[in-house]
């Protein structure tokens, strides 16, 4: 049986997990991931290099994979797949930089629960990630400001390049309960029932709000680290500083539900 070594970040959250061997997923450990993912929104596996297969075993300790769908119809056309399900594709810098804050997909009905990469090629410098704790952004704000989100709900997707689909500003984690704000800088253009004068200036304080360093943690990779983070409550940014030098990671969705 595989003993599991958990270390909290020094940050705002995320935890870097030891002690996982890649085909050995019992239920103990599992239950010890699930607990860790739901306390820390974000885990690291420093240079577990997992197998394709393994990949998608450990992302089912999460949840079950899905097939991700790309926003621009011309990353649809171009996405790579390195398995026969089509649950892991690569996510390069010759055309996903995301170089922006962001969460996964919000456009969908049903956005991803959580998302998993597994680092491929490095380059020799940069080429960091961010997270950010919309938990504590939520709590950040005044109680007035909290009441008023709370009964708004937000426009996800572009217009002509991906799905259009409204959510909850104030949106509640199925499993621990509690409140994260739910907008990105990314995918949020709207906010239903705002005049589309007003709404840019609404969203705008939120991403300000949101976007602060004391909410992040940052991770510098290595070939073959892992990392699996909770759409439900956080956003990231792939740092974009590394020039001409090539990156690449393996990605896998894990499925969610309706935001609530």
């Amino acid at each position: 049986m595989s003993t599991i070594e958990i270390q909290k970040l020094p940050a705002a959250l995320g935890a870097r997990i030891h002690g996982v061997v890649p085909g050995e997923l019992d239920e103990a450990v599992a239950d010890t991931l699930r607990n860790a993912f739901d306390a820390h929104q974000v885990l690291f596996f420093p240079g577990l290099a997992p197998a394709v297969e393994d990949q998608v075993a450990l992302a089912k300790v999460f949840g079950e994979p899905e097939v991700h769908v790309e926003g621009r119809q011309v990353d649809r056309d171009n996405t790579v797949y390195v398995d026969d399900e089509h649950f892991v594709h690569v996510i390069d810098s010759n055309r996903n930089a995301a170089n922006f804050w962001h969460t996964d997909a919000t456009f969908k009905a049903e956005p991803p629960g959580a998302s998993m990469i597994v680092a491929r090629a490095i380059p020799d410098s940069g080429g960091d990630t961010q997270w950010l704790d919309t938990y504590s952004a939520f709590e950040a704000l005044p109680k007035p400001v909290q009441d008023m989100l709370r009964q708004l709900r937000a426009i996800h997707g572009h217009p002509g390049v991906s799905e259009l689909n409204a959510h909850p500003i104030v949106r509640t984690h199925p499993r621990t309960g509690r409140e994260a704000l739910w907008v990105n800088r990314g995918w949020t253009t709207g906010v239903e029932g705002v005049s589309p004068r007003q709404a840019p200036a609404l969203l705008r304080f939120l991403f300000d709000t949101m976007e602060q360093p004391e909410f992040t943690c940052r991770w510098s990779w290595s070939e073959g680290d892992v990392a699996v983070w909770d759409n439900r409550c956080t956003m990231h940014y792939a740092i974009k500083d590394y020039g001409d030098d090539y990156r690449s990671m393996h990605r896998l969705t894990i499925r969610g539900e309706v935001p609530a």
